[in-house]
């Protein structure tokens, strides 16, 4: 079904905005990362495998269930600046189909900077199936090289347009994953990543000019997550031959006591998939309880992909290029609504290195390069 209607102004809406306070802490800490989840899984889903998917997949899909959402978030770096956008549509809260769009910027000179707007479903504007849409005066449209996004809040606004295609996108949860709750599920892919980027972001009154590259990961899931995981995690990175590593998942609460979901997944340069495995143990080697969250956190971790232990990653997380505590970023009625549900919020980005120590994989082709780098994302929901 085609939702629109006529634009309100952002004044004349904000009974509507404050229906969706679940929909704005999910907005916040789930930038759209790639990963997996349920509590225990079956035989057969113990072989959970990245593989190949569609726009169409990735597109807009509606459900009914209270606990939907879907996010596309879309990512930008220069090396410099380092940016994150997220398009949100859920049933979360009060009301159906509630919207809205969250900004979080990094640059080296002024830290990380943070701002959201949200909207009811008289803003929505997407067709099923479809990526693009319009959230009141934000918007994913087709480019003449790819997608492109606009996003307006109420202290930037940012236009970017990738130059990519959807053939190297992959499903990281191959397609839905089932809870154990009735007809629940669970579904992450990554659409592209460090692809050529461009445009501008203007920024408390200044305009900066933005060339350089990124990507954008989707989530779709129609259960609330905050129900079943502690945290949940998204690498994303690249080596000197052009190939790309992908690692996602969450670990879990008392709902699954001692229980995490990951998997690791390479591509070649032209999109094809290398290997996809599923994480079956880690190993902390290193750790910290980090200051601005007071979550303790790997710095350095190990997972291994293989029984004997013969085949692993291993992830060390360098400097930070962006952290948001959830709750400073939302009035106090808000902040009220949303310590029912997250403890502790929190969004933090690293820049991380990964080295894989492989003689063999248990399936597929190991990449020529071993050695990574990319952004690690922790999206911090209870201790």
């Amino acid at each position: 079904m085609f939702l629109t209607s006529e634009n309100s102004s952002a004044n004349d809406c904000s009974f509507k905005r404050s229906k969706t306070i679940l929909s704005k802490s999910i907005l916040i800490f789930l930038v759209l990362f790639c990963a997996l989840g349920e509590w225990k899984l079956s035989a057969d889903e113990t072989k959970i495998q990245a593989r190949k998917t569609s726009k169409h997949e990735m597109g807009f899909h509606p459900y009914t269930q209270e606990g939907y959402f879907q996010a596309w978030n879309y990512s930008f770096t220069d090396d410099q600046t380092w940016i994150f956008a997220t398009f949100i549509v859920s049933n979360l809260g009060p009301g159906t189909k509630n919207c809205g769009v969250s900004l979080v910027v990094y640059d080296k000179q002024n830290g990380t900077q943070f701002s959201t707007r949200e909207y009811s479903k008289d803003e929505l504007k997407a067709e099923s199936g479809n990526l693009e849409l319009e959230i009141y005066d934000s918007s994913v449209y087709k480019g003449e090289g790819g997608p492109e996004i606009k996003m307006i809040t109420d202290s930037a606004e940012l236009v970017i347009s990738y130059k990519t295609g959807w053939s190297k996108a992959v499903s990281l949860s191959g397609g839905k994953i089932h809870l154990p709750e009735k007809d629940s599920f669970v579904q992450a892919d990554m659409a592209f990543s460090s692809a050529p980027a461009k445009g501008y972001l203007i920024l408390n009154g200044n305009r900066m000019e933005l060339n350089g590259r990124g990507g954008m990961e989707h989530l779709l899931t129609n259960y609330e997550v905050y129900k079943y995981s502690r945290r949940w995690e998204l690498y994303r990175s690249i080596n000197g031959a052009g190939e790309r590593l992908f690692a996602g998942g969450f670990i879990g609460n008392e709902n699954f006591p001692g229980e995490e979901v990951r998997t690791v997944s390479a591509l070649d340069p032209s999109g094809k998939m290398l290997f996809s495995a599923k994480v079956l143990k880690s190993e902390v080697l290193e750790s910290e309880t980090e200051p601005f969250s007071g979550y303790h956190l790997p710095i350095k971790e190990k997972f291994y992909l293989d029984e004997s232990g013969s085949c692993s990653l291993t992830v060390s997380r360098k400097h930070t290029v962006g952290q948001i505590y959830v709750l400073s970023n939302i009035s106090a009625v808000l902040r009220f609504f949303v310590r029912l549900f997250f403890t502790k919020p929190y969004q933090l980005y690293y820049i991380t290195d990964s080295k894989l120590d492989c003689a063999q994989l248990p399936e597929g082709n190991l990449p020529k390069d071993k050695n990574f780098r990319g952004i690690f994302s922790y999206y911090l929901i209870n201790p």
